[in-house]
């Protein structure tokens, strides 16, 4: 089928009216109930039709006997049956007009033999009955707008602008939870499993075309068409950024990607040059997956790769210019003219170099004067803020040591006042953040005193993203500005 019929298809199973789930369970450990769970506690707002002829209703909603059963139209149809029964399921789902299936079951192409032939038979009954079929072995599917969650456990994420593709159920299903934990918000996921019919650049390609979308993440072990996915990959960076986790690098993890979905991995330099030419951004670790696609879908994209650098002490931005030279990111020297605006804030003895050392000031304000300093310079792409939050977690550590020694020292109300107008103190400059970046299109990365891991503010202005370690700041502008370089190279 040409690319608008499959993407009307698509529609049909990212945005369901209705869904039946074949195999549905009432018992909590099978997979069938799993499914049919997620389903429903995510209030999904379409029907759903439970099929098991062995039951007269399963959690309360009618079961039907068989898929021609169901009265009414079917628009996706999710399969949860022994594999050696799926073909008999599928010809049902043909005779009754569905377009689109997710084949969760395991037991196929990756077994070999038999399960390699019931594969074949089930691609035939698909493209003869015109039915979009993701999978077989996956876990499933997610449309956060959609309010759909087929997938063995709920992971809850919020509506946003994130599309996740793997090839690893697992692997995919734990970037969904640190995408809902992390608040970074989710268009779409799709766990391509064995990809017998869909493939993962279909996916890219439908993807790629939705408003909502404003970034893709991808985990790949291997690719049927690699020429294929490069001229869809083009198209899609032109308006998007794409971020890939290619494994398979190494023998062994290549020896274990094709025993896991019989993907043929190929060999990693082909792919890191195919990656490089169609403008997909390449990571190599989940984390690395995680941050720089929340970054790429939540900040401006730098136009190129300078960086200007504000730290609270001088060890810090040491680290990150290191970084910053290894990672190909350029620190360029302070013009006049930011020196002498900078010098009317900052104390006699600053550094006037780049990085920006605010010598230990606590005044927010000043924070912001030289982040927005910096940001307005034309010679600067993307600024990193060192160590300027996370200082209420160090109060509330100091209020517990005084209360341990000395417990009359302050009321209880004074060291409250003390924490909260530290708390608010940072999120003035959060807030001051977000509003610098949307007003100079420039992304701001705040490397925090105490925190774990990536995390998302919202403001009212644009989301801000911190992160624990000038490196991984480092690491995410790295792709970043990749990718505005690329981009700037195609005007």
């Amino acid at each position: 089928m040409d690319r608008t019929e499959l993407n009307a298809k698509l529609d049909r199973m990212f945005y369901p009216a209705s869904v039946a789930v074949v195999g549905a369970s009432d018992v909590p450990v099978k997979w069938g109930n799993l499914i049919l769970t997620s389903i429903l506690g995510w209030e999904y707002k379409g029907k759903v039709f439970p099929v098991n002829p062995k039951k007269d209703s399963i959690l309360g909603l009618p079961c039907y006997p068989s898929i021609t059963a169901i009265p009414e139209p079917v628009d996706l149809a999710v399969l949860v049956i022994p594999a050696p029964q799926v073909s008999g399921a599928l010809r049902e789902c043909a005779a009754k007009g569905i377009p689109a299936a997710v084949v969760i079951s395991s037991g196929f192409r990756e077994m070999g033999g038999e399960g390699a032939r019931i594969e074949e038979e089930i691609v035939r009954i698909a493209q003869d009955g015109g039915i979009a079929l993701m999978g077989p072995n996956t876990m499933g599917i997610a449309s956060a707008h959609g309010r759909l969650e087929a997938l063995p456990t709920p992971t809850g994420p919020t509506p946003g602008g994130l599309s996740v593709i793997s090839q690893s159920g697992n692997l995919g299903l734990q970037v969904l939870k640190w995408i809902a934990h992390k608040g970074i918000g989710l268009a779409m996921y799709a766990g391509t499993g064995n990809e017998a019919v869909l493939h993962a650049s279909d996916l890219l390609a439908y993807m790629g075309g939705r408003d909502e979308v404003k970034a893709v993440a991808m985990y790949m072990e291997g690719l049927a068409d690699g020429r294929n996915f490069m001229d869809i990959a083009r198209e899609v960076t032109a308006r998007k950024p794409v971020i890939a986790l290619k494994a398979g690098r190494s023998q062994a993890g290549s020896r274990a990607a094709q025993s896991h979905t019989g993907s043929l991995a190929g060999s990693f330099a082909t792919y890191r040059a195919m990656f490089a030419q169609s403008g997909v951004i390449q990571v190599n670790t989940p984390t690395g997956l995680l941050n720089t696609s929340a970054a790429l879908t939540l900040l401006p994209i730098p136009r190129g790769n300078r960086v200007g650098v504000m730290t609270m002490g001088g060890g810090w931005g040491i680290i990150a210019a290191d970084e910053c030279e290894d990672r190909g990111l350029v620190l360029p020297p302070l013009s006049g003219q930011t020196v002498t605006d900078l010098d009317e804030r900052l104390p006699r003895y600053w550094n006037r170099g780049n990085p920006v050392d605010v010598v230990g000031e606590g005044d927010p304000e000043l924070y912001l004067h030289v982040i927005e300093t910096l940001a307005r310079w034309d010679e600067v792409d993307a600024v990193i803020a060192l160590g300027i939050v996370g200082r209420s977690r160090y109060v509330e550590d100091f209020i517990a040591c005084q209360e341990r020694f000395d417990g009359k020292l302050y009321s209880k109300e004074l060291k409250l006042a003390v924490l909260k107008a530290q708390i608010q103190a940072e999120d003035r400059v959060m807030t001051g953040i977000g509003r610098i970046q949307q007003e100079t299109g420039k992304p701001v990365l705040v490397v925090a005193l105490t925190e774990e891991g990536l995390s998302v503010r919202r403001t009212s202005y644009s989301p801000v993203i911190s992160l624990s370690t000038p490196e991984e700041a480092v690491d995410i502008l790295a792709h970043m500005a990749f990718y505005g370089e690329y981009l700037a190279g195609r005007t």
